[in-house]
């Protein structure tokens, strides 16, 4: 089990904790509130890739006036506070996932937050203590939420008993004839039974992101878009 226990009751665990939220966005998704530096942690980690998506959509350089300028009637500020919900929709979508299956006892982002600093916490004191410490020094928040967000999939997909992850044999061989399964070193066809296990774990990956993609587009927001706008715009200047 991934976290660590937070003396939250269980259900409360399922929460999103917001601190602050009157300075924040105002809105919830699915009922877990959505806090000024959660959003603003999210707007970070999107606000490249919606900067080359106008970019490549409306072939525009960017400028001081970028996030102002509207792109087929919507502001680049607009568009960047839609793929921020975008975002926080697809992550509390794999958070509730993980918390319904047990693994994580708390589901919040401050207890995401506090598993990070524990992490790299324990990652530094083993650096001063001259040990060896696998894969980073130190995590950035964004990271380490990729590496959790990771392991959760891991989890869920290396069990067979999880709703979707009990795969027919009429579903393994459709998938291994969708398309060509080769050995790396010769380039040369595997046939059914050699390339089982490769089938089965990219089926179950597939059907694990089918379901954190439905999730998360049937998840209810409420609250004013103008709202998360307005806020989005006065955090991006």
């Amino acid at each position: 089990m991934l976290a660590i226990a937070s003396g939250m009751a269980a259900v409360a665990g399922a929460i999103w904790i917001a601190s602050g939220s009157r300075t924040g966005p105002d809105i919830a998704i699915e009922g877990h509130s959505i806090s000024r530096e959660e959003y603003l942690d999210c707007m970070k980690s999107v606000e490249y890739d919606t900067k080359i998506q106008i970019q490549q959509e409306h072939g525009t350089a960017y400028s001081e006036d970028f996030w102002l300028q509207e792109y087929n009637g919507r502001a680049g500020y607009e568009i960047l506070a839609e793929n921020t919900v975008e975002r926080l929709k697809y992550i509390h979508a794999v958070y509730d996932i993980a918390w319904e299956n047990d693994d994580v006892e708390d589901a919040s982002y401050a207890a995401l937050r506090r598993r990070w600093e524990n992490e790299n916490s324990r990652r530094n004191e083993k650096d001063d203590n001259g040990e060896v410490i696998y894969g980073l020094k130190e995590y950035t928040f964004e990271l380490y939420l990729q590496y959790e967000m990771s392991i959760l999939k891991e989890t869920y997909c290396n069990d067979g008993t999880r709703e979707g992850m009990d795969l027919t044999d009429e579903e393994m061989h459709a998938h291994y004839d969708s398309r060509e399964w080769t050995f790396k070193e010769n380039e040369e066809r595997a046939d059914f039974d050699t390339a089982k296990v490769a089938v089965e774990r990219e089926l179950r990956e597939q059907k694990y992101d089918d379901m954190v993609e439905r999730w998360a587009r049937d998840s209810k927001v409420d609250g004013s878009m103008e709202a998360v706008f307005q806020f989005t715009l006065k955090n991006i200047q």
